[in-house]
């Protein structure tokens, strides 16, 4: 599971398998969650300015690494300040449509 909060208490946790895509933009990353016909839901972070490419590779990185002892991946945690990567500046938006 990949687990975001952002700094309003509003917390998810997402199956690594559910993530369609990581985009990255200036100072921004977004995580999508879904299927191959639907997203279903987004999560934006936001990141210092070039460090985009290297919080996707530390996204990547964090999900491909094992063992798991309890299969939680801590992406962004704004109530605690904990991040998979330094660029990481805040865990701006969780968007859940449950509307394909």
């Amino acid at each position: 599971m990949m687990y975001f909060q952002t700094a309003s208490d509003d917390a998810s946790a997402f199956p690594v398998k559910d993530l369609i895509t990581i985009d990255a933009a200036s100072t921004a990353v977004t995580c999508y969650f879904g299927s191959q016909d639907d997203i279903v839901s987004n999560v934006a972070l936001t990141v210092t300015a070039g460090q985009e490419e290297n919080v996707v590779k530390a996204i990547v990185a964090e999900i491909n690494k094992g063992p798991h002892s309890d299969g939680l991946h801590v992406i962004a945690d704004d109530a605690n300040s904990v991040y998979v990567h330094t660029g990481i500046t805040a865990c701006g938006a969780i968007t859940l449509d449950v509307t394909p």
